[in-house]
């Protein structure tokens, strides 16, 4: 098939058709002639357009929850228990040499035999010495404890090695009510029941259990922490 009109020097390649009823449709061009082959007009592609510009949304606001923040690791809050009981270890030494602690101790350490039987007597759990360096150790640790966690969270020791306790299900510093528990269950308790025969025991053997708890529970709380709804993380 040819056409009276051929494109003029031309190409081969796709033409409007000049015998095509409807507009658009295209012949092939061969270069030299039409040929019977016709294709219908090519649809038009779209075009590209950016999308409307549109406000991001605000960050969402920081989640309190405990699982959203890093758990205190075990070995960080072993190392702030050793911390926090040094002040204590002097204070203890410093009451125990008001019963004559250094001086039984000189006289052991020169030979007297009678020195050993007066340190065991000392040492006794219902001794004056014993229990006036337990009840004077109690109430400063408990204002050591509680007043530290009141104010600010942490003790000393937590604040060397970076974690701090806050309440379980609201990130903020632990309640009167809780630091008190807390103190009870972890130190003050066990403390006192240290010096009662029998029952001193198995209140040493709770505080070990104590404070090992955070070695298998999911979150690393300690007995006396879920006593007293707390839970330790790192500090900010």
């Amino acid at each position: 098939m040819t056409s009276s009109q051929p494109p003029v020097s031309q190409p081969p390649g796709w033409y409007p058709d000049p015998y095509a009823a409807a507009p658009g449709v295209e012949r092939w061009w061969d270069g030299a002639n039409w040929i019977a082959q016709t294709r219908d007009p090519v649809p038009a592609q779209p075009t590209w357009s950016p999308a409307p510009w549109q406000t991001p949304p605000a960050p969402a606001a920081a989640s309190t929850d405990a699982s959203q923040q890093q758990l205190a690791g075990f070995g960080s809050r072993a190392l702030a228990y050793l911390i926090d009981l040094i002040p204590f270890v002097v204070l203890a030494a410093i009451v125990l040499g008001q019963f004559g602690y250094f001086e039984i101790v000189d006289r052991l350490a020169a030979g007297d035999d009678a020195a050993l039987a007066d340190l065991e007597a000392m040492a006794s759990a219902g001794s004056a010495a014993s229990v006036t360096t337990v009840v004077v150790g109690a109430i400063a640790y408990f204002l050591y404890n509680v007043g530290f966690h009141r104010w600010k969270g942490q003790t000393p020791g937590k604040m060397l090695v970076g974690i701090r306790v806050r309440m379980a299900d609201d990130d903020r510093r632990p309640t009167g009510r809780a630091a008190v528990i807390r103190w009870a269950v972890q130190q003050g308790g066990p403390q006192l029941l240290s010096t009662v025969p029998i029952i001193g025991l198995f209140a040493s053997i709770f505080t070990v259990v104590d404070h090992v708890w955070p070695l298998f529970d999911a979150e690393r709380r300690a007995l006396h922490d879920k006593a007293a709804g707390t839970i330790v993380v790192r500090a900010r």
